[in-house]
Parts: structure tokens; sequence; C-alpha cells
């Protein structure tokens, strides 16, 4: 039998299972026509380290401390109820030197395939299409060779380099303008995609990729694991990378679980939070 979690808010005296936790929010059902339902996910030491710098890597990781089976499981899960991933280019890039840590979920791994045949019973098909975000268009083509079984699209800034833009019609993928300038604006970007009629949207992108979300109030919810360690170190990500947001965005806690299992020699929590509605709006 695997451990269970304890409920800490809303305060429950039942004990929960980490398998199916996630699956049971139904989040791909919660997005409306032309208005997807957008959430992300991080997992974070005590002192807010989602990513390190990692020996002979030329690129940032996950702390090897704070990643654990659990934790994945259910990162795992909020990929089973996506209809569309959010990735960066920098991940492609990471994937091309042989530096991703996985590739895109849903993972193809044996313990995952119950997921699967949920998104089969929900009339979702095995796999979500992915949405990669890039100002630079600096995107290895040959990476999105494992990815030829989902829709690929690339969304930039309406100036984006027109040489760099053409690599992508040859293998028939769609780019997309969605913002000034080089960048994507967050707001056009998830308003595009809900135009193609996508109604959940995952983003497992890093931190920059999250600050446009934040920054464009597009965001509806944030998975975030906390691990109960301490990594200090100096070059390192948090969860968001970007200007400074004014005002600072509000959140609202919406659940909080005690998982006592993971890591070795911790413990962790899970948690949900929603942003803040402005109730003078």
């Amino acid at each position: 039998m695997q451990p269970t979690i304890t409920r800490l808010f809303p305060p429950s005296d039942k004990p929960y299972p980490v398998k199916g936790l996630y699956l049971e929010h139904g989040l791909h059902r919660l997005g409306r026509p032309g208005q997807p339902f957008v959430y992300s996910n991080f997992i974070t030491s005590l002192d807010g380290r989602i990513a390190v710098a990692g020996a002979g890597r030329s690129s940032h990781e996950v702390p090897a401390a704070i990643a654990n089976v659990r934790d994945w499981r259910l990162y795992q899960e909020l990929a089973g109820q996506a209809d569309l991933l959010i990735t960066s280019g920098r991940f492609l890039r990471q994937a091309a030197a042989g530096e991703a840590q996985a590739r895109l979920p849903i993972g193809c791994e044996a313990a995952f395939s119950d997921i699967i045949e949920w998104r089969r019973e929900q009339g979702l098909v095995d796999q979500p299409d992915i949405a990669i975000v890039s100002s630079s268009l600096d995107i290895p083509v040959d990476a999105l060779e494992k990815y030829r079984d989902r829709r690929v699209m690339v969304i930039t800034g309406d100036q984006a380099a027109d040489d760099k833009a053409r690599q992508f019609t040859e293998p028939g993928i769609d780019i997309i303008p969605a913002g000034s300038g080089r960048r994507a604006d967050g707001r056009k970007m998830i308003d595009a995609l809900g135009d193609r009629g996508y109604r959940s949207i995952y983003s497992v992108a890093g931190p920059g990729v999250f600050h446009t979300l934040v920054e464009a109030n597009v965001l509806d919810r944030l998975y975030l694991t906390m691990t109960h360690q301490l990594l200090s170190g100096e070059a390192y990500d948090t969860l968001t990378a970007g200007a400074g947001l004014s005002p600072a965005r509000g959140m609202q806690l919406v659940s909080l679980y005690h998982d006592t299992s993971a890591p070795a020699g911790a413990s962790q929590w899970f948690t949900v939070f929603e942003p803040v509605q402005d109730r003078s709006a």
C-alpha cells in the first residue's frame, strides 16, 4: 500500500493517496470556448530554488535533492488533463544538447499508462498538443522529431525574424504571432490558442514564460510543490523572471496537502493557488 498524505487545508481527517489526487480536479472541463483554463506547476525548495546550475551543463536543472517520484506523478496527472502544453524554445535547445531532464509529458512509462487510459475515457487524445514560446526562434527543428504525433505551434512576437520563421514551414509547424515586438504577449497568446479550440492549457515552461502569463493576468491556477529543504547556492532560478509586477499579484491558497514520505530526510507540501479576484472590477 502506498503511503497517504494529509490535507491540512481545507482541513480533513481523510487519508489521501497521491495517485489520482490531481486527476480528480477535472481541469479539462473548466475552460470554455474561447476562454481556456490556464495552469502551471513548479517544485521548489524551502528557500525558493526551482533550478540550479549543474556540473558540465550550460543550463540550469531541477535540483536532484528536491526531485521525487511522488511529485513527478502529480506533474504527469496535470499534463493528463491538458489538451495543450506550453513550453519554451529554451527547453528544445536543452533537449538538442542532451540536457533536458525528460521529454514532454505525458510520459510513456508503464507507471503513467493509467493516465493515458484516463484521457481516452474523457474523450481526449493520448497526448496533448504543444505550443513553443520563443522570441528568438532559435529552436532546433530536429528536437521536434519525437513529437510528430502531436500538433506543434510556435508562438512569438509580431516582429520575429522572417528568415528564422521559414525553418518551420517545411515541417508543417504553425507560427502564431501574438504580441508587438519580438516577445509574445500573454493575453494575445492565450486568446489565439482559445480561438483554436483549446480549453485546458498547462504551462510546463520556466520562469520567463510563467512571468508572461502572470503579468498578463491569464493564469488561472498554480500548483506548487514545496519540499522542506534548504539548498542555498548562488546560481539558481525562482518562480518568475522578468520586470517587477506592479501591482503585486495576490495568490489565494485553495488547498494544502502534507506528504511525509518524500523527499528523503524531509517532507513536502502539495499546494494549489489561484489569483485573488479584483472585487473592484
